[in-house]
């Protein structure tokens, strides 16, 4: 299986609070693909699940302990996708 990330470590993003850019120091990839129990309907954890996840952590938040972050909802490519985000 080939994982491709949409950042790496060493690539700078926005934060906000305070806002800042900072270092990708951490990526952290989940890929979920089951087929599921056949039949099943009642519980959710046994159904058909594909899903594709990548967070990351940050130099100057911490690494392991520190602030899990998601692009586009907590951090941005550029100071200005940060200062618009809610």
């Amino acid at each position: 299986m080939i994982i491709q990330t949409k950042l790496s470590n060493g690539d700078k993003v926005w934060i906000k609070d305070p806002l800042q850019k900072v270092t990708i120091g951490q990526v952290r990839v989940s890929v979920t693909d089951s087929p599921g129990r056949p039949g099943e309907e009642l519980f959710d954890n046994y159904k058909a699940q594909k899903e594709f996840e990548e967070s990351y952590m940050c130099v100057e938040t911490g690494i392991g302990s520190g602030t899990v972050f998601y692009l586009g909802k907590s951090c941005f490519l550029t100071k200005e996708e940060a200062n618009e985000s809610s």
